[in-house]
């Protein structure tokens, strides 16, 4: 397990053992999981948009256009 990112917003989890990616949007608690070509393509714009600089509203756009994939609700243990 490799966390790539963590902010106040957003969770980013790679399990390269597994080509799966987790992410976890904190402002509402969903949170989803893919794998394979799906995993790839994500690593690969997370990536991109996390080299440069971006404000809040920016951030949370860009996590919008995750959001069919957020399907579930993160619980605390």
């Amino acid at each position: 397990m490799n966390v790539l990112f963590n902010n106040p917003l957003l969770y980013l989890i790679d399990y390269p053992g597994h080509d799966a990616l987790e992410i976890l949007d904190k402002r509402n608690g969903r949170m989803g999981l893919v794998r394979g070509a799906t995993a790839e393509r994500m690593r690969t714009e997370f990536g991109i948009f996390l080299s440069k600089a971006h404000d809040q509203e920016e951030f949370e756009d860009f996590i919008d256009t995750y959001e069919e994939i957020l399907d579930h609700q993160a619980t605390l243990h």
